[in-house]
């Protein structure tokens, strides 16, 4: 028995106990939804694996909704049931990335959606491995970024020190070097905090060939997010 979760989207009663029975019976956890506003407010309570919906519906029509869809999740796998009438529109959706798949109205065979469902959670979990690829791959050059930042003035306040230590050292060479060791440890302090806060950082997609996190512009995006 799987957890995938369905939102299933038609205004027609009917169509929507047919479908959510069988979806049922093979495993998936179904929630209905008569229109797309009552869809989009089940997706802003907890986004779902696959949408299903109908094009032709009250209040907030297919294409209202996979608009909508779109800002909530991108990468929301959405299968369209359509008619002959609204063809084209489904297309228009295919073409920019709004919808997943369609079929068309109505279903002679039920298999049709099981197989059009088994497609969009295969895709949506290779999305989801390829972002966490990304992440690790991110994270790890973050770990880099950070090392070298702390490196970097620990050296300094290695080479500070053994002029403070050495014989024959001048105050003036002293007191230069007390102060490269005071600017120093304050680098390491703000690269600290920076890493602290990058901990708390979600960034809301890994973009593809991210390599890299810039401590500071992370830090700022958190605390941008934050206010």
């Amino acid at each position: 028995m799987n957890s995938d979760r369905v939102l299933l989207v038609d205004d027609e009663p009917d169509i929507r106990r047919l479908l959510s029975r069988y979806l049922g019976r093979l495993g998936y956890i179904v929630q209905e939804a008569a229109d797309g506003e009552a869809a989009v407010a089940l997706v802003k309570a907890a986004i779902p694996d696959v949408v299903i919906t109908d094009m032709a519906m009250p209040r907030l029509d297919g294409l209202g909704l996979l608009e909508q869809l779109r800002r909530l999740d991108p990468g929301l796998p959405v299968i369209v049931l359509t008619g002959h009438g609204s063809f084209e529109n489904v297309i228009a959706a295919m073409r920019c990335g709004a919808a997943f798949d369609y079929l068309v109205k109505p279903l002679q065979d039920l298999t049709m959606i099981e197989v059009a469902v088994a497609r969009a959670l295969e895709v949506r979990r290779l999305r989801a491995r390829a972002r966490e690829a990304d992440q690790v791959a991110a994270i790890r050059e973050m770990a880099v970024t950070a090392s070298d930042k702390i490196l970097n003035p620990l050296n300094i306040i290695l080479l500070s020190l053994a002029q403070l230590t050495g014989e024959g050292v001048t105050a003036e060479a002293k007191t230069k070097a007390a102060a490269h060791v005071e600017a120093a440890v304050e680098t390491i302090a703000r690269v600290v905090r920076q890493m602290r806060t990058v901990a708390r950082y979600a960034p809301r997609e890994v973009l593809p060939g991210l390599r890299e996190i810039d401590l500071d512009q992370a830090a700022g995006d958190e605390k941008r997010d934050v206010q």
